[in-house]
């Protein structure tokens, strides 16, 4: 993955323009440390641990970034993962956090979800499938707030290349339905809600109206499996969805569908866009009490 993101992180500079980037590996334990130093007898110590790490790193870095203007930074640190990147976060306040998503490497992705909830800065979830192309965006949307939102920051993404996005809706017919499907009088009544409802959405978010909007009926399985099949559909290079996740202890707890969406297979990266601001707050009160 160290490749993986080192790559795509380097292509994001010719879409995103960033000023300096950080590349950031934290060292498990100081008891991962000492293993090394038992497999390897050119390893004395710590410090020589440290160092062929830094090595190692910075030759993936500079393979990518030789000629790069952008300030680029290389942090090691040693600890809890989590809670080391959580610190660092907090020290150089990021405007985008970028993590590999394991789908075809061994590895639960434990600390990703973790870093999903308490981190206050967006997140882009990069699996080892990506592509180097942000032609094509798709956004799920519920017609809120947040789905415009989201919709906005994937015009913004694509725009550079003359892309395009997609706005998918993802629905079910009322439980009075189940088990009979329904007849052809209410799917087209359905079809006029729908309509309605993408057009005050429209309206209410002086959305363009080059935005395609796509109603995608799910009967059975998770809702996701409706945006894989779009995605294929498309050949889409991005997702991009806002994470709805409030400020409080409930807000780690409980999980929404923008949450779930981060485990998924989707094969492609997927970006969670997060309000700086309104998650701050609670981030630095979790700092103070650790």
């Amino acid at each position: 993955m160290d490749d993986i993101l080192t790559g795509y992180t380097h292509f994001l500079t010719t879409e995103m323009k960033p000023k300096s980037i950080t590349f950031l590996h934290v060292i498990k334990s100081h008891e991962a440390a000492d293993d090394m130093i038992e497999m390897f007898p050119e390893v004395k110590d710590r410090e020589d641990v440290e160092k062929a790490l830094r090595n190692n790193l910075q030759e993936k870095i500079d393979r990518y970034f030789s000629d790069s203007k952008v300030e680029i930074d290389l942090l090691l640190r040693t600890g809890r993962p989590t809670e080391e990147i959580v610190k660092v976060l907090d020290q150089i306040n990021p405007d985008l956090t970028v993590m590999g998503k394991k789908s075809g490497y061994a590895g639960s992705g434990v600390i990703p979800r973790r870093i999903m909830k308490y981190v206050p800065t967006s997140i882009l979830f990069v699996p080892e499938t990506s592509r180097y192309q942000l032609k094509k965006a798709i956004v799920p949307v519920d017609f809120s707030d947040q789905s415009a939102t989201a919709v906005k920051a994937a015009l913004e993404l694509t725009a550079e290349k003359g892309g395009s996005v997609t706005a998918q809706h993802v629905y079910n017919y009322p439980a009075r339905f189940f088990p009979n499907l329904p007849d052809e009088e209410d799917e087209k009544k359905m079809d006029n809600y729908l309509e309605e409802k993408k057009h005050d959405f429209v309206k209410k978010h002086s959305l363009p109206d080059d935005v395609e909007f796509v109603f995608s009926l799910n009967v059975d399985g998770p809702k996701m499996d409706q945006i894989y099949d779009q995605i294929v559909h498309d050949q889409a290079d991005l997702i991009v969805a806002v994470s709805k996740s409030g400020k409080g202890i409930t807000s780690i707890l409980r999980e929404d569908f923008t949450d779930k969406m981060a485990y998924y297979r989707f094969g492609i990266p997927i970006l969670l866009v997060k309000d700086k601001e309104k998650h701050q707050g609670f981030f630095k009160s979790l700092l103070k009490k650790n």
